[in-house]
């Protein structure tokens, strides 16, 4: 299982990792002769993060406590006191089905895989392809159990709050319609999903500063949306999949951010127990699959 895979167009390339996740350890974009990290490199030594993006699958964020009830059972998750984050499945090794210069599809079986932390068998398939300037992926999800399946995913991809110069301005472009309080500052919704204060709001686009403590759930993502570096010259434009209803907005005091398509809720599980409308939680039954896609187009 190789432990790096790139993939070069001449305008954009990407290093990814079938062995840890099937996820992404670099993304650069060629502009003026140089090669720009439009996510961080994990690889570098000053970078704290372990991927510049991974997949969260069979459910996306937090489930409170770890432990929900799905068809009149009620299922306990490891890692409870963590809130069972991020799925299962961005730390193991995942097969790579097809590879060449600018497309790599990678596939994961639960059942290949021992203590896998999901009440019910799943397989799932990643594409990654560069194609001009535009850096697209598509997940699928398959119930590969006998019985009814609740179902989610998404991307946890970071970005680079500065491409050419230490502290250049970085403008976020991204349409929502709702939030979900976070009363407990544990990233689980308190409440249902309501309007967004002013410091939320980024449909008009707007300067994200280090400064802006922001960890949010976001209902109602409209699919689109558009980061910038105006001082380098750069743009990054999302297209998104409609399953994508979902977006978590993540901006720590550090040298990157993380805007996160994805399909269900934090806390989906549980939302959909409660019969909230918007958890996103897909329920999939046997051999039903779920697929979502995220183009990312950069533009000078």
């Amino acid at each position: 299982m190789p432990n790096e895979i790139t993939l070069n167009n001449g305008q954009l390339r990407t290093t990814l990792t079938p062995a840890a996740g099937a996820g992404t350890l670099s993304f650069d974009a060629l502009h003026n002769g140089q090669w720009l990290p439009i996510m961080p490199d994990a690889r570098q030594p000053d970078c704290d993060l372990g991927a510049s993006d991974f997949l969260m699958l069979p459910y996306s964020n937090r489930i409170e406590n770890g432990r929900f009830t799905f068809a009149g059972q009620t299922h306990q998750l490891a890692h409870g006191e963590r809130h069972a984050i991020h799925g299962d499945t961005r730390e193991r090794a995942w097969r790579v089905a097809e590879v060449s210069e600018t497309r790599l599809v990678c596939e994961f079986e639960s059942s290949e895989h021992d203590a896998v932390n999901w009440p019910w068998p799943f397989a799932a398939r990643v594409t990654y392809e560069l194609d001009g300037l535009t850096f697209a992926s598509e997940i699928t999800l398959w119930n590969r159990g006998e019985t009814l399946m609740p179902a989610g995913f998404g991307w946890h991809p970071y970005f680079s709050r500065s491409l050419t110069r230490a502290g250049e301005p970085v403008l976020l472009q991204m349409r929502v319609s709702h939030v979900y309080p976070d009363a407990n500052g544990n990233r689980i919704p308190s409440g249902p999903a309501q309007p967004l204060s002013a410091a939320q709001d980024f449909s008009a686009g707007k300067e994200l500063t280090p400064d802006l403590a922001l960890d949010a759930c976001f209902y109602g993502y409209d699919g689109k949306g558009r980061i910038a570096w105006p001082e380098s010259g750069v743009a990054l434009h999302f297209d998104c999949s409609p399953e994508c209803a979902h977006l978590i907005l993540y901006n720590p005091a550090r040298p990157y951010f993380a805007a996160e398509p994805v399909t269900n809720a934090n806390n989906g599980v549980n939302l959909l127990a409660a019969g909230d409308k918007t958890s996103g939680v897909v329920i999939l039954e046997r051999g039903e699959a779920l697929s979502a896609s995220m183009k990312l187009t950069v533009t000078f």
